[in-house]
């Protein structure tokens, strides 16, 4: 009579073992990635992989980040009730204060002009803002700083196109035209939003934008450059005064921006502070 034998027996165990953990792998990795947010009463969006707040919203959770746009992911904050109920606009006239009549664009040196809602400018500025998750009205203000919209634009220090992109930066994004303004607009959000992902503060990732980042990492703050020190205010202040224009659609006396075409002889120098690394 022979006995049977009991070597099978682990075998069979570790593969039951084996089979379990391939089916639950799945269920393991389906939630790899969580995303939460909410809207504060200032109308600024905060976003984290983990919950961080009683105010957190579940935005998104599956196996990979889904690169939504910005405005899919106010939709969703409002959506899910993750908005402030209450909104504050008196820290508009705050930070607009230091600058008083010339925001209004009396035709001083520090004048803002007309705020452009329509066209294609506006538009591409609105497509690659929601591309990158930048606010409209935040890359709105970085083009009109850096440029003035004029696309064509050249400063001093080699920065070129609406974006103000130095030759470094347009080759670390592969930027092969920066005077073309789709491709300018877009390289010029995704850098951004690069600094805002990395310094995880809109002052610090504008003081970047303008000085570089290496600049404000050392610094540890926004780098007591003057040039960059007035790039900030005027940007913060103009996203500031931006707040709900946009969303009032197109205005009646409204003007497309004319984008000024390339000539032959290069572009001219504008005024002004511009961006990049370091300040030129």
């Amino acid at each position: 009579m022979s006995i049977p034998s009991t070597s099978a027996r682990p075998s069979r165990a570790f593969g039951l073992v084996a089979v379990l953990v391939v089916a639950l792998w799945p269920c393991a990795s389906a939630k790899a990635y969580t995303l939460y947010g909410f809207e504060d009463e200032f109308g600024i969006v905060h976003l984290s992989e983990t919950r961080t707040s009683e105010r957190d919203v579940l935005l998104f959770e599956g196996p990979a980040d889904p690169k939504l746009g910005f405005v899919e992911i106010k939709r969703r904050i409002r959506e899910k009730g993750g908005a402030a109920k209450a909104r504050r606009q008196d820290w508009i006239a705050d930070a607009v204060k230091p600058y008083g009549a010339a925001f209004q664009g009396t035709g001083g040196p520090h004048a803002f002009g007309p705020v452009i809602t329509s066209g294609p400018l506006v538009d591409m500025i609105r497509r690659h803002g929601a591309t990158h998750r930048v606010p409209l009205e935040l890359l709105y203000a970085v083009v009109e700083q850096e440029s003035g919209f004029q696309n064509a634009a050249v400063s001093p220090k080699g920065a070129q196109g609406l974006m103000q992109l130095m030759p470094d930066t347009q080759a670390t994004l592969g930027v092969a035209d920066p005077f073309d303004p789709e491709k300018n607009i877009a390289a010029g959000a995704r850098f951004l939003r690069m600094m805002l992902d990395r310094f995880r503060d809109t002052p610090l990732a504008l003081a970047a934008y303008n000085a570089g980042p290496e600049v404000v990492a050392r610094s540890g703050g926004v780098p007591p450059i003057p040039e960059t020190l007035r790039y900030v205010e005027r940007v913060m202040a103009r996203q500031a005064m931006l707040q709900g224009v946009f969303d009032q659609g197109e205005k009646k006396n409204a003007k497309p921006v004319s984008l000024t075409p390339r000539t032959s002889g290069g572009s001219t120098p504008r005024p002004g502070p511009s961006s990049g690394s370091p300040p030129r």
